[in-house]
């Protein structure tokens, strides 16, 4: 099985969503929690400053501004057990500074009691509530967050190790889900590859269960079984037609042949002649139709196919050819490379070159040359000397009923259509080129068309 891309499979994208959708909520979670340690503390060291700061103010009303410094200073000695630092500073109107471990006045105002955190020059962070004590007198205390910032780094590692599981588990849960999401959706995958490659009895297993995936093989393969019904259908009618009308048309040149049997008449004669020609030609070109259409049904289907070699077949037609060249004036060359094989229907590959070279010698002039010339590939070459075909026509030529000699005679442009059907029922491309002079035409893989024929 390929191995997943997070990026560009739709299961990795899945698992990438999950993987942020589970670091997000952790990541508001510990928000949340440290919005509410945050809350909490600052409840907290506000209740302590005030209750603090509430003593010292009685003690300077009680005993005056001797026993306030007295007690901030025995408040200095004491260590607190909990870690927390405490802050005082008693200082005049103008926030000069009396006694306390703070030398200068922060930015609170005394005269509404304001409370908040402060920053002092060290860098350490305090919660602080100033007051006025009197016209000459004000008094600040405070202290640190040491308890808070603790408690948020422990919790900020315990969320990031969290995070870190979860975001593990996500993964492993995603990757493994969409693996076994990913096995099903290549089983249909793989038999839409095996019907165009000709196996269209192909079916996706794993029909029967009872979710979404098993929908789409359920009617996957509901689809193709109707393509191979049509497909039997199609070649029924074919076979069919090709019955009903052949059968009349041979009674019918039959009959025409008795009657010239039994007559003298030359007008009658030459008459009943013409008319079993053109009864061949209708003959021919259902046939011709009728393989056409056979052909494209098949494209894919490697049914019937089997190792041919091209070899033989391309000799075979180099011996029947080069007689009827020399009858003709036109010389002929074979180049066939000994040993080309290919899958495919031999006799079919037979109608495929000798439609090509059928269609070289209709072309070539007396004293005109002709070529065929077999590569490994394979590739397949018929080159002739001839007129050649403009530019314009090279694609429209393998169309049906298309003729550039349409006052010359014979045929229904049906041959290079037959040619083009067979090959690409092989998975191959024909395409024609200029020859320079004359018209070359290409038989090969159709993976490599697209580079050239050199």
């Amino acid at each position: 099985m390929a191995r997943i891309n997070l990026f560009h499979s739709v299961f990795g994208r899945v698992t990438l969503s999950a993987l942020l959708v589970s670091l997000l909520s952790t990541l508001a979670l510990f928000l949340v929690v440290e919005k509410i340690v945050v809350d909490d503390g600052r409840a907290r060291l506000a209740r302590e400053v005030d209750t603090d700061l509430a003593g010292l103010a009685d003690i300077y009303v009680s005993g005056g501004d001797a026993e306030l410094r007295a007690r901030i200073a025995d408040r200095l000695s004491v260590e607190q057990q909990d870690g927390e630092q405490g802050w005082y500073l008693l200082a005049d109107a103008q926030g000069r500074r009396i006694a306390g471990n703070l030398d200068r006045w922060p930015k609170l105002s005394a005269h509404v009691s304001e409370a908040r955190f402060v920053t002092l020059p060290d860098g350490q962070r305090m919660f602080a509530r100033a007051t006025r004590l009197g016209p000459s007198a004000q008094l600040l205390v405070g202290r640190s967050d040491m308890r808070g910032q603790a408690l948020l780094a422990r919790l900020a590692m315990a969320f990031a190790v969290a995070g870190a599981l979860i975001a593990l588990f996500s993964l492993l849960a995603g990757h493994f889900a969409a693996r076994r999401l990913r096995v099903r959706v290549e089983a249909v995958n793989a038999t839409f590859a095996a019907v165009r490659a000709g196996r269209i009895a192909a079916r996706v297993p794993g029909a029967g269960t009872s979710d979404e995936l098993a929908e789409l093989a359920a009617n996957t393969n509901a689809m193709l079984d109707q393509v191979e019904r049509l497909i039997e259908a199609q070649r029924a009618v074919s076979d069919q037609t090709a019955h009903e009308i052949r059968t009349p048309l041979m009674h019918l040149d039959t009959r025409i042949l008795k009657a010239m049997e039994g007559t003298q008449d030359s007008t009658l004669l030459r008459t009943l002649d013409q008319s079993r020609g053109e009864i061949r030609g209708v003959v021919r070109l259902l046939n011709s139709l009728l393989d056409i259409a056979g052909t494209q049904a098949l494209r894919g289907d490697l049914r019937g196919l089997a190792e041919v070699d091209l070899s033989d077949i391309a000799e075979t037609l180099a011996d029947l050819y080069g007689a009827s060249a020399e009858e003709l004036g036109i010389g002929f060359h074979a180049r066939i490379t000994p040993g080309v094989m290919l899958r495919a229907d031999p006799m079919q590959m037979m109608r495929l070159m000798s439609n090509l070279l059928d269609n070289a010698f209709k072309y070539v002039p007396s004293g005109g040359s002709v070529a065929l010339i077999l590569s490994p590939g394979p590739r397949i070459i018929v080159q002739d000397d001839g007129p050649g075909i403009p530019a314009a026509d090279r694609t429209r030529i393998f169309e049906r009923y298309v003729r550039l000699d349409v006052g010359s005679g014979g045929g229904h442009g049906l041959g290079l259509a037959l040619a083009r059907a067979i090959a690409q029922r092989h998975e191959l491309s024909l395409h024609v080129e200029d020859a320079a002079p004359g018209a070359r035409f290409v038989v090969q893989l159709e993976d490599l068309a697209a580079g050239g024929s050199g």
